[in-house]
């Protein structure tokens, strides 16, 4: 599948990502800071969801867990496909797709192609699409 990144790498990444928020926000906590970061982003434009494309279902699942109203559909399969080991791992995986992806793609963008040969893949959540802002419910 496209867009996997090696965890290796990912955990490299992680050790760093924690060690700048250790040194600028010494109380914070990685998952809770990181998770009100991307909801942030949200907040701002709620179809950004789409520009995480295959992680969002994964990451997804991290925000509801941290108790944000982003609903309960899922996409299991490619959520497991595109998950790390840990929240830690899922979030910064997502983070990187979604930094290297939207400036590519706009969130007009519901489309990726995730394997060869294969047709795009159509990330549409529900949850997020009918409902003008984040901080709307879900009904």
């Amino acid at each position: 599948m496209y867009y996997q990144f090696d965890k290796n790498e990912i955990n490299e990444k992680l050790v760093e990502i924690k060690a700048s928020l250790a040194e600028n926000k010494p109380d914070a906590e990685f998952v809770e800071f990181s998770t009100s970061v991307i909801y942030q982003r949200l907040k701002k434009n709620i179809l950004h969801y789409r520009q995480y494309g295959p992680y969002w279902w994964a990451l997804k699942d991290v925000l509801r867990r941290q108790n944000y109203n982003v609903g309960n559909e899922t996409d299991s399969r490619i959520e497991q496909a595109y998950q790390g080991d840990n929240d830690e791992q899922t979030i910064v995986m997502a983070d990187l797709f979604y930094m290297n992806e939207a400036p590519r793609h706009t969130v007009d963008n519901m489309d990726w192609l995730l394997e060869k040969n294969q047709s795009d893949y159509r990330l549409f959540d529900e949850d997020m699409e009918m409902r003008p802002s984040i901080t709307d419910r879900i009904f």
